[in-house]
């Protein structure tokens, strides 16, 4: 840390910021983190306000000592910390070396460190290389240099770390990123634009209520922007998602999307984040949809993925009855090997997941993403035996089960599944006769929600029932017995009403 000379920034957000409500609180809080840092390199006796010779005082001293031979020998420290927001200039430089002058007429091997937040400007930086020359005693340490410790000592992720652990806690795109400290912690500054951030700690994951709500004093004497909570930034997101699926939807209708197309901001954001998605092309200012069968196993997963990046409107969702999404489930459908490690269905299973996938959004995510369950195992197993094959599938087809009651338990898309995709709910109806040496005792008759079924090509063919998809939830309230939705108007019946 010591002996590197500070960096100023001056177009660029602090490489780390030193939060306060007031300019004294600033520079207690830094001297603190001195004192720290001193502490953690060995340095003892290290106090903080000192009263010097001549009534100077001092930010920071303390000793360290170094062994020689059976005894050891003290080394003096004089440090000076300065939260400026901007480099530190020439009289404060001057000040400092006057301190240190001062002090050396009592201890001339004495240190002298300046600890300047912001940096020094061109000025301070000429002198501190000139004296550097003849006295290696002197050091310049800026926010750069305490960061680097700090990450090095493991108190802080890196920026490379926290800005990836951030975005996918988040799903939002960090503009930029800078590094605070306060009350003996770290913390990182997530800047969305030029006015809106929010606060995570040291490592990108999120403060409490009570933690963040202690900062919000600090951050308002430090920071010039709007400090959004938790609930505004999902809200935030969620709203940005909208209108990416927005453009998604006109993709899928064989559309080009134009940067001209999305006058707002947060439009124009959809627009970069949709531009920047493997399943797209750009040329120039449009960004259009890559054909199924062009995708490879990545892109299709990604397009799949994205789509519920964020709570999905069942209106969001007007492509499927239209059936434009169907080539791409079953591009994914081919990519299965490739996402679940090898992870095959024999013909007859996956020409009925063929016929599921596309009825169920919540089917899409399971192909996307790999079964811990299946590929856990397959990472480290070399030889697969049939046993573990079929227990493979088995817990497949458990999750797809799963993804189609998670659906059909939602009352609105259930809704949209009734008008728009040809779904129907399938009661079987037995009479038993109980009959005894008599006679007929009775008959009692039981009623079977047996299957959710599609009413496509027919619903029954030579060898039976088509389009089985999955057991109904016996709790599942009847089809006329709960309030559904209006139907949700598709995109072409929108236009033909215009």
């Amino acid at each position: 840390m010591a002996g590197e000379l500070a960096a100023s920034r001056p177009d660029e957000r602090f490489p780390m910021l030193v939060l306060g409500v007031t300019t004294k609180d600033k520079g207690t809080q830094l001297e603190a983190l001195v004192h720290t840092e001193l502490t953690s390199q060995g340095y003892a006796q290290v106090h903080t306000n000192v009263v010097g010779a001549g009534g100077n005082e001092l930010d920071v001293t303390g000793v360290r000592e170094i062994d020689v031979v059976g005894s050891t020998h003290p080394i003096p420290l004089l440090c000076e910390a300065k939260a400026y927001a901007d480099p530190v200039s020439m009289p404060t430089w001057q000040k400092f070396l006057g301190k240190l002058f001062i002090a050396r007429a009592e201890n001339p091997g004495t240190l002298g460190m300046l600890v300047a937040l912001s940096g020094v400007n061109g000025n301070v930086r000429g002198s501190f290389l000139s004296l550097r020359e003849r006295d290696n005693r002197i050091f310049v340490v800026d926010g750069n240099l305490l960061l680097k410790n700090a990450t090095r000592n493991g108190q802080v992720s890196s920026e490379v770390d926290v800005r990836s652990t951030i975005e996918t806690r988040l799903q939002r795109r960090v503009s930029a990123l800078e590094a605070a400290y306060y009350g003996s912690a770290y913390y990182w500054l997530a800047w969305w634009n030029e006015d809106e951030y929010s606060v995570s700690d040291a490592h990108g994951q999120p403060l409490s209520a009570r933690r963040l709500a202690d900062l919000e004093a600090p951050l308002a004497g430090a920071v010039s922007g709007t400090l959004l909570g938790a609930e505004n930034i999902r809200k935030q997101a969620e709203a940005r998602h909208e209108l990416k699926l927005n453009l998604i939807d006109r993709l899928f209708h064989g559309s080009v999307v134009s940067l001209g197309d999305c006058p707002t901001d947060d439009e124009g954001a959809a627009f970069t984040s949709l531009a920047e998605e493997p399943y797209c092309r750009v040329e120039g200012q449009e960004v259009a949809l890559i054909a199924a069968d062009d995708l490879d196993a990545v892109a299709v997963r990604r397009l799949f993925i994205s789509l519920f990046e964020h709570a999905v409107p069942v209106h969001a969702l007007g492509f499927m009855a239209e059936h434009l999404h169907d080539s791409y489930v079953q591009r994914l459908i081919d990519a299965l090997p490739e996402i679940q490690r090898g992870f095959t269905v024999d013909p007859p299973d996956e020409a009925t997941l063929r016929e599921v996938a596309p009825v169920f959004p919540s089917v899409w995510g399971v192909l996307a993403q790999p079964i811990e369950m299946i590929t856990t195992h397959r990472s480290v197993d070399e030889e697969l035996n049939d046993a573990i094959l079929s227990t493979d599938r088995n817990t497949f087809w458990e999750e797809i089960t799963r993804a189609v009651r998670a659906d059909f338990t939602n009352s609105a898309l259930r809704g949209f599944l009734y008008d728009h995709m040809g779904v129907a709910e399938l009661e079987e109806t037995a009479l038993v006769t109980v009959k005894a040496k008599r006679g007929a005792l009775g008959t009692m008759r039981s009623e079977n929600r047996t299957a959710v079924r599609q009413l496509a090509d027919g619903l029954v063919g030579e060898d039976g029932a088509r389009h089985a998809l999955v057991r109904m939830v016996p709790t599942v309230a009847q089809p006329w017995d709960e309030q559904h939705p209006e139907p949700i108007p598709l995109r072409r019946e929108l236009a033909e009403a215009d």
